[in-house]
């Protein structure tokens, strides 16, 4: 009987000597040789991690203190990546890893410097696809080392653990999260500006773990063929990332026709066209469509990415394209926030100085209104203060008010290196998320900027108002009609002191 890695141990037809593995080391360590397994790895750079004996300051079995918990890791080092794309499906069959790795080498081609983590561990496909399976991953002092595939691209996946390419993987849910936290946080992802991790089908235990770890993503990308099964789920895919505050970046129908070699005549296969009807719909862009070819077929199986291998091929135009868009996004980002950042003098912050961020209904400075809802401000007041007295006060547009997304006022904010936002209430999710950018939220700001301001300086607002009438990640609640705080604090009555 095959091996088979059950709960984090090798089982087969015989059992697997040794005691029982942890679910917290998932990854097997049996009698063929592995250059490291995820779970040593776990051990050489932050303890144990199992959770056992922690009333008692560590881990019973291996008697060592677990210095940090996975996911602020995961959490942590994501953080050093510019760009985080998730690629979902709503279920198999729809050539999702193929847009994955294939939107991979298009970004790298573009002239990124781009990681794959295959977070598929069930289906752990991608080193197939570039041209990597049966490579092993060593580990060095800054964690794992993503093996680089032909073109330069970094790739971590189960599969380079496993005994061999036949062993199917039977984790549970912790098994899971746990490897997937080690993949994102105890790895070299050094000098990596666009990761892209490629999900199983479905809204299970690894996209959660994902979306956990990963708050601060640039969004989804969501993968369906035209047929109206696979449609169904796909929206299910953008109610999970609505959920989770991340945004859509835009929905791709695959398998989007045939065009016949001998004759030219193109047969819809799989119907054509559901894809961006589900996009309209649902009120999310649509990216784009991408026709079978037979180019496409045999480049996943050689090993040789599509976009690399044949990069006039219709497919690979589509998927060429596709990648244009999304990064696009980023180029009209940075412009948008480059003024602003100049205007700023974002990188010359005195020592002691500090710089707030406060969500304003005009351009009137410091005696703008604060705006009733975050997300969709018109303007963000960026003040600068040092030793209690403001120095400078700038008042910048928001890009995104007329059309607000999960996460893009923690992104527009860090661009402009604010230190501390101050706002009314805020859901949880969404501080989760100015947490992920080391921005601080201070809640129960009210009336005008220059009130606010002077509250923060006194002391007096709290470190964050949780809202209570909605989950809504942008920010104040849509429930108060004045200036975006509960109504509990009075305005101040002394003005803010300014420098001379």
């Amino acid at each position: 009987m095959d091996a088979a890695v059950r709960d984090g141990q090798v089982a087969g037809g015989k059992k697997a000597k040794g005691p029982p593995r942890d679910p917290a080391h998932p990854l097997p360590n049996g009698s063929e040789p592995h250059t490291v397994t995820l779970g040593e790895q776990r051990r050489r750079t932050m303890g144990c991690g199992c959770g056992d004996g922690q009333d008692a300051g560590g881990c019973g079995g291996h008697g060592r203190q677990a210095a940090f918990q996975p996911d602020d890791l995961a959490r942590a080092a994501m953080r050093r990546i510019p760009h985080k794309i998730l690629v979902m499906s709503g279920k198999g069959g729809v050539g999702k890893t193929t847009v994955a790795v294939n939107l991979a080498y298009a970004l790298a081609a573009a002239g990124h410097t781009v990681g794959i983590v295959d977070a598929d561990l069930h289906g752990p496909d991608v080193p197939l696809m570039t041209g990597v399976e049966g490579m092993r991953v060593e580990a060095g002092d800054q964690g794992l080392t993503p093996i680089e595939a032909p073109g330069g691209v970094r790739i971590l996946s189960v599969s380079s653990f496993l005994p061999n390419p036949d062993a199917p993987v039977i984790w549970r849910g912790p098994a899971k999260a746990g490897v997937i936290a080690q993949f994102l946080g105890q790895a070299d992802w050094e000098g990596t500006d666009v990761l892209v991790v490629d999900c199983p089908p479905g809204t299970g235990d690894e996209p959660l773990s994902v979306a956990q770890m990963i708050p601060d993503a640039d969004g989804v990308v969501i993968v369906t063929s035209p047929q109206g099964v696979s449609l169904l789920d796909s929206r299910k895919c953008v109610g999970f990332a609505r959920q989770m505050d991340l945004p859509v970046l835009g929905i791709v129908e695959n398998f989007s026709g045939f065009a016949c070699a001998g004759c030219g005549r193109r047969i819809d296969l799989f119907k054509r066209g559901g894809g961006q009807r589900a996009a309209t719909d649902l009120g999310v862009r649509f990216l784009g469509s991408i026709p079978i070819t037979e180019a496409m077929v045999e480049a996943g199986d050689s090993g040789k990415p599509l976009v690399v291998s044949t990069p006039d091929d219709p497919a690979s135009v589509a998927l060429a394209g596709i990648a244009l868009a999304i990064s696009a996004d980023w180029t009209i980002a940075d412009d948008a926030a480059a003024e602003p950042a100049a205007a700023t003098d974002r990188h010359a912050k005195a020592p002691g100085m500090t710089r707030l961020g406060v969500t304003a209904e005009d351009m009137s400075g410091l005696d703008a209104p604060i705006a009733g809802h975050f997300g969709h401000a018109p303007v963000v007041t960026v003040v600068e203060v040092q030793d209690g007295k403001v120095v400078t006060v700038t008042t910048v547009p928001n890009p995104g008010a007329a059309n607000h997304q999960p996460g893009q006022m923690p992104r527009f904010l860090k661009s402009l290196d604010v230190d501390v936002v101050l706002t009314g209430t805020m859901g949880e999710r969404a501080k989760s998320m100015f947490d992920a950018f080391g921005i601080r939220v201070v809640g129960g700001a009210d009336g005008t900027v220059r009130q606010a301001l002077d509250a923060w300086l006194r002391g007096d607002l709290a470190d964050w108002v949780p809202c209570g009438n909605h989950g809504h990640a942008g920010g104040g609640c849509g429930g108060h009609d004045h200036g975006g705080g509960c109504g509990s604090h009075e305005p101040a009555s002394e003005p803010v002191p300014e420098a001379e």
